[in-house]
């Protein structure tokens, strides 16, 4: 029989970092008695090498207390930036390797590109990817580059239907650790279609009863399901002592003191399991000590988020203007008194990385400018009182452009809003304002053959699902823009009849739409695989194909052909809203 002992360990946790291996500036409120006047100040904060500072520091604090220190990531560090747009998955890799990450869960945007991005991250990762529900047992083995039998990925095992864990040597007694991931990956990712997301609880409750027949009874779950969901989990499932998570950005803690809400005490417990998260985009540094009994149960779970501060203050965003020398201690001396906040010299071999390897190609990128923008363009999801979007369009039509250019005969092109993140005011655009700000989800465009019903019916259906109109949608961004394609929706409509009129344009004249006549059409990947409205491209007559071209690539290359953009001349997207009366 085992002898089980109790133990004390310390995690070090962040989640969400979106490729922001860069520092970010925050503004910090302060009360007035900080600062008898100006009660806004600027800061640097976060960031990869300051994050590597911290690390190291609380590591060494837990050896020195004879405490064991673990490093984990709970999930989605894909996206967000423009390291991402130009190096994928492989400066990840090598930044998370960089500052020891030692295992990291599997999130939504490491799949919005397929499994082969993620299989090319873990080729270049020393620490494992960690997705107990995320069933491999079927994926077609032909692939360039197949997952299942990667060393570095602890999926699904259909074995013992539960996941593969790792375990965590506390001074002789065992810790194990497992992840989850949303089990509706589909529906907000692009998972290749051979792999599949089995039940969280079930997977969870599997997994602790493996564990409990082999003599491990300390269990963390490394989650990337979203803070509710944590919360639920731990209420259903017993026997968790620790679930660290990521997915909903949600930054536990008590930061009134710098002008920032309160989320629930850190490390709040629920059913003897504590659940944490730290923020997101590197900003904070999640730090968990964790002691359990002899029994498996949680003695005492404590710790805290905090910021990673730089030491300059400034009274503007842009960081240039300095506070004067007494205001600046003034300041320096207050935040040094918060638990929340923690100050961080940059680790130099990341800044090393950074320099050599990636940041000059970035640079150049945000330097370089490609087109002008002539009056300002504005982007909304859902049409207004003011009219439709007048950037979206645009961006469809370099999707159009994009596909025509690589030789394929190409209908029209569909995009959801949502896919679009910032307006334009006049002025000259770079590669960076495109991938870092307007198109920042690198995500590919892709070819598909439908019958001309299933485009009305996905029309319609997305702009049910952006409003809310007879279904439960799951947000604005599915609102449809177009190029070389015209609807009228009309939102009082029956279900089925809201699209009056869709025609598309060919040999320099407006056509209608047969329903049974084949189109081709070009979108995001994200819309060509039906999510949120979609579904009906999804009953495709050819299979969708990949460009191999991410949405900033095309509509960067079609604005270097454009040169300048003004308002589209003609709207196409005819948006006639409910009145009061038909609800």
């Amino acid at each position: 029989m085992t002898v089980n002992h109790a133990a004390t360990i310390t995690f070090a946790h962040i989640n969400d970092t979106h490729s922001n291996f860069e520092p970010s500036a925050i503004s910090l409120s302060l009360s007035p008695d900080v600062l008898n006047s100006e009660t806004s100040v600027y800061a640097s904060c976060g960031g990869f090498s300051r994050l590597c500072s911290a690390v190291t520091e609380i590591k060494h604090d837990a050896l020195l207390h004879q405490r064991e220190f673990m490093f984990l990531h709970a999930g989605d560090c894909f996206q967000g930036t423009l390291y991402f747009s130009l190096y994928k998955g492989i400066a990840n890799a090598v930044l998370l390797n960089a500052i020891g990450v030692e295992a990291m869960a599997l999130g939504n945007h490491e799949l919005d590109m397929g499994n082969d991005i993620v299989a090319d991250f873990l080729d270049h990762t020393t620490f494992p990817l960690l997705a107990g529900n995320w069933d491999l047992s079927q994926e077609d083995q032909t692939k360039r580059n197949p997952l299942r039998n990667k060393a570095n990925i602890y999926a699904y095992d259909n074995a013992t239907q539960s996941a593969k864990y790792l375990i965590k040597n506390v001074h002789g007694e065992p810790v194990a650790i497992f992840g989850l991931a949303i089990e509706n990956m589909a529906g907000i990712a692009s998972p290749d279609p051979d792999t599949s997301f089995h039940n969280v609880v079930t997977v969870a409750k599997n997994t602790i009863a493996l564990l409990k027949t082999k003599g491990i009874n300390k269990v963390v779950v490394l989650s990337h399901l979203g803070y509710h969901r944590d919360l639920l989990l731990a209420q259903e499932v017993n026997g968790i002592g620790a679930i660290i998570g990521g997915h909903s950005h949600t930054m536990q803690g008590d930061f009134t003191n710098i002008g920032y809400g309160k989320t629930d005490t850190y490390a709040l417990m629920v059913n003897n399991t504590c659940v944490v998260q730290a923020g997101c985009n590197t900003l904070a540094l999640g730090q968990l000590t964790i002691a359990f009994n002899a029994d498996g149960s949680v003695e005492s779970a404590t710790g805290c988020n905090q910021l990673l501060l730089g030491r300059k203050f400034t009274i503007d965003a842009g960081r240039t203007q300095d506070l004067d020398h007494d205001n600046h201690n003034k300041v320096r001396d207050y935040l040094l008194r918060q638990p929340n906040i923690r100050f961080v010299i940059k680790d130099l071999r990341i800044e090393n990385i950074l320099n050599e390897h990636y940041r000059p190609a970035v640079r150049a990128l945000q330097t370089d400018k490609i087109a002008r923008i002539n009056e300002p363009l504005r982007h909304v999801r859902v049409p207004d009182a003011k009219g439709a979007s007048d950037i979206a369009p645009w961006i469809v039509k370099s999707f159009v452009w994009q596909a025509r250019e690589l030789g394929h005969h190409v209908d029209f092109g569909i995009h959801n809003a949502g896919g679009v993140r910032c307006s334009f005011n006049p002025g000259e655009i770079t590669p960076a304002d495109i991938a870092g700000r307007l198109l920042p989800f690198a995500i590919g465009i892709m070819l598909y053959s439908v019958r001309g019903l299933r485009i009305r019916q996905a029309l319609e259906g997305a702009i049910d699902n952006a409003i809310n109109n007879d279904v439960e949608g799951t947000g604005d961004g599915s609102f449809p823009y177009v190029a070389d394609l015209r609807y009228v929706y009309r939102c009082g409509a029956p279900s089925g009849q809201r699209i009056e009129s869709l025609e598309y344009y060919t040999n320099d004249q407006w056509v209608a739409v047969k329903e049974d006549a084949v189109y081709t059409s070009v979108s995001s990947g994200y819309t060509a695989t039906g999510k949120e409205g979609y579904a009906p491209l999804l009953d495709y007559v050819i299979e969708p194909q990949a460009l191999n071209v991410t949405m900033a690539e095309a509509f960067e290359a079609f604005a270097k052909q454009q040169h300048e953009f003004n308002k589209p001349s003609e709207n196409l997207t005819v948006f006639i809203p409910c009145d009061n009366h038909c609800h």
